[in-house]
């Protein structure tokens, strides 16, 4: 992997294509360092880690932690994965792609290690691989679909919540008496008419089903466009009858969208509907089964480009 600390080549997928560079493109902060900006600052945690804390890395040590697996996954011989990111990391983009075509790869796959479908996903990515195309036009440059509604992601999800759950045992067994718990998976904002969030609602259902009788999942976005943590919260509440809330922050790591936007909307839910219980888990994090996810998507263009 190249721009960051060295990569092991771990397994090799297979040499039948040849070399691609593979481009992991993430949203970048510097953000996340301090428990402040993470799940653990909740009210009613104190200035104790509480037992659920996964001591969450930054975005910055994170995504390096990601980049690193996925380069494993993928394999040495098959593959030269670089970190990049839109903003406050570099290099950016069109630099990593030029690092790529600057080894001799011919080929390079852009993953987006984003988990929705708007903006970042769809105009932006094509605005950077046409201006590059433009500049390299022997580079044959090819975008992998973002993480998107996958199994595998509803997995990590129903884990946090159950998780959870084993360190407020005595809590979920009375609000259970009272009525199904709830669970507000809510995502960083995006427009809607950059992202529907029509797989968001794919990806609750998914986890409502493997959560199973008892839970009431409902999907939100942290700012910006529908649905909100609000009226998320209400149906939860008023149509489905919960009687508690867990909120799990779809985010990869701490930071300022988690402490502000995530639990500013469960300081609002607590004014709302003060009856009801509110906690929160950890954020996603580093996890070798979205690493997958990623892999899967690359690996998907090869088999496109290479048939």
């Amino acid at each position: 992997m190249t721009g960051q600390p060295e990569m092991s080549a771990g397994s090799d997928d297979g040499n039948a294509g040849g070399r691609w560079g593979v481009v992991f493109v993430a949203h970048g902060s510097q953000r996340g360092a301090s428990p402040d900006e993470c799940s653990c600052s909740w009210q009613g945690t104190g200035h104790e880690r509480p037992p659920w804390c996964l001591d969450c890395p930054s975005t910055p040590l994170g995504l390096r932690d990601a980049a690193n697996r996925l380069q494993s996954s993928l394999g040495g011989q098959r593959a030269e994965v670089e970190l990049s990111c839109l903003e406050f990391i570099e290099p950016h983009p069109d630099q990593s792609i030029r690092n790529m075509a600057d080894q001799g790869l011919e080929q390079v796959v852009v993953i987006p290690y984003l988990l929705g479908q708007g903006k970042h996903v769809t105009l932006e990515m094509d605005e950077i691989l046409d201006e590059v195309r433009s500049k390299l036009p022997s580079l044959g440059l090819y975008l992998a679909e973002s993480l998107g509604p996958d199994p595998r992601m509803a997995e990590i999800i129903v884990e946090r919540v159950q998780s959870l759950g084993m360190f407020n045992e005595t809590e979920s067994s009375t609000n259970t008496e009272r009525g199904p718990t709830g669970v507000l998976v809510v995502k960083a904002g995006t427009k809607n008419q950059f992202d529907d969030c029509l797989w968001f609602q794919d990806l609750g259902r998914m986890v409502e089903n493997r959560l199973g009788l008892g839970y009431a999942v409902a999907v939100a976005q942290s700012h910006y466009g529908d649905p909100t943590v609000d009226d998320a919260a209400t149906r939860l509440v008023e149509e489905r009858g919960v009687a508690s809330i867990v909120v799990v922050p779809y985010l990869f790591f701490p930071g300022l969208i988690l402490k502000r936007n995530i639990l500013g909307g469960m300081e609002r839910i607590a004014q709302s509907y003060p009856t009801v219980s509110l906690s929160v888990t950890p954020p996603l994090g580093v996890d070798d089964r979205m690493v997958a996810v990623a892999a899967d998507r690359i690996r998907q263009v090869w088999d496109r480009v290479e048939s």
